[in-house]
């Protein structure tokens, strides 16, 4: 009996101290939750866990396909309506340009006898036909005018020959308001000097500028010198032709409506285009006589002119008449013109008694 209880207490010993061990050995790291759908699980089949790697295999790729750039599929785009689309675009874009091309050369084919006719010669674009044999015979024809009431007819020049009207030049780069056109004689005058005359006249102009043909009405008439001496140091700009600033052009106007000898009731504004007749005449010695015309589309309505009592006059008539001259004090004006760089910039010119002297 007490060996039995010697064994029963060693038994209890034993097993206290196996407690006291186990109690005292450190902490083991947990099992990572991530990790453990990458451990076998032993109580699977074979089968499931097959099954379940390639579900993950699956997994894994679609997450690639996700982020991976897809590469064009030439062989669906470059099909057959695709070559047959780019060819109907190639094929209009050569319509189009032998389209045009047709049309450029139908506007020009009228100018083919006359190049041939004058093979050294470059017609200007756009060159009115009947025109062409004036131009091929002498390339300084720079116009064409018609007058009825002398039934007369002659090319304009762009240079004096002293034999046919010529044209003056506007400057580089501006635009033209105002053709003028120098007469080598005085037969125009009979017609316009006074409002009987103008009253019995045609009172229209006909002026080509080689490109188009245009109807001016004769709005009036005057007398001016051409040397500085005779107007007290000042001659009038009746010939600028350049596009003033709109100052410039009211003040032109103005200072023709005081020179005209009658009154047309014609009014003159800033859109109209002119043509400026110059002539020589026996009235006195370097003066020349001015017929001013405004284009008009309508040839059958010419009014009626009145003569003026007060016109102004450069100042030598004063002196030899022994009257006042009303516009002593004016001032001596000259035109500011727009000058047109190829960006279309403008700037103005102020012009001096040297530009038309």
């Amino acid at each position: 009996m007490g060996e039995k209880n010697d064994n029963i207490d060693k038994i209890l010993e034993e097993f206290e101290n196996q407690r006291k061990h186990k109690n005292a050995l450190p902490n083991l790291p947990t099992e990572n939750a991530n990790n453990r759908s990458e451990k076998i699980d032993f109580a699977k089949s074979k089968k499931d866990l097959a099954r379940e790697k390639r579900e993950r295999k699956r997994n894994r790729e679609k997450q690639r396909k996700k982020i991976k750039v897809k590469k064009p599929d030439l062989k669906r785009i470059f099909t057959k309506k695709f070559f047959i689309a780019l060819g109907a675009l190639a094929l209009a874009a050569v319509v189009t340009t032998a389209s045009v091309f047709a049309v450029n050369q139908s506007k020009t084919a009228y100018l083919k006898p006359y190049r041939e006719k004058y093979p050294n010669v470059e017609f200007p674009e756009g060159i009115m036909e009947k025109y062409c044999d004036l131009y091929g015979k002498n390339q300084f024809t720079d116009g064409f005018i018609e007058m009825n009431d002398l039934s007369y007819k002659s090319p304009v020049l762009s240079d004096s020959d002293g034999k046919l009207p010529y044209r003056e030049q506007s400057a580089k780069n501006t635009r033209t308001f105002n053709y003028v056109v120098y007469m080598p004689d005085n037969s125009i005058e009979r017609f316009y000097s006074s409002a009987r005359a103008y009253n019995s006249s045609c009172g229209y102009i006909r002026y080509s500028d080689l490109f188009c043909d245009y109807n001016f009405m004769v709005v009036g008439a005057f007398y001016t010198n051409t040397k500085a001496s005779d107007d007290d140091g000042y001659i009038f700009p009746y010939n600028v032709t350049e596009v003033m600033t709109d100052k410039s052009y009211s003040d032109y106007i103005d200072r023709l409506n005081s020179r005209f000898i009658y009154d047309t009731g014609i009014t003159i504004t800033r859109k109209d285009k002119l043509l400026t007749l110059s002539c020589p005449t026996d009235y006195r010695k370097d003066f020349r006589f001015v017929v001013t015309a405004v284009m008009r589309d309508n040839t059958h309505n010419k009014p009626s002119a009145v003569q003026k009592e007060n016109i102004r006059l450069p100042q030598i008539i004063y002196d030899e008449t022994k009257k006042d001259n009303p516009y002593k004090y004016s001032k001596k004006w000259y035109p500011q013109i727009i000058i047109n760089d190829l960006n279309e910039n403008e700037t103005v010119s102020q012009q001096t008694i040297k530009d038309y002297a």
